[in-house]
């Protein structure tokens, strides 16, 4: 399943962070988050806007993300991630078409 930490990774990237700590702290979450998000966690609503705004991308990919890691059943873990699948497939259509 699709997790939190690629966009984390593209975040330090992005602003050219030295480390994961560091890349937390700029998102405004807790330094040792990154180990959390590394073994599959989803992060707050909060943090996922912040992520997207850093990434000019549409929160809702991330929500969406997010809340299937914390989906306490298969069908809403799947609805989730339908709804990532969605946002991710039209922002990657919308950079093709630039």
């Amino acid at each position: 399943m699709k997790t939190i930490a690629p966009y984390i990774e593209q975040v330090k990237s992005l602003l050219k962070l030295k480390t994961y700590p560091e890349t937390m702290e700029y998102i405004g979450m807790q330094k040792q988050a990154w180990t959390a998000i590394q073994k599959g966690t989803g992060v707050s609503e909060k943090n996922a806007i912040r992520i997207a705004q850093i990434l000019n991308i549409d929160p809702m990919e991330i929500v969406a993300i997010s809340m299937a890691l914390k989906a306490k059943n298969n069908e809403i873990r799947d609805f989730w991630l339908k709804w990532a699948k969605r946002a991710e497939n039209q922002r990657l259509k919308e950079s093709q078409e630039k």
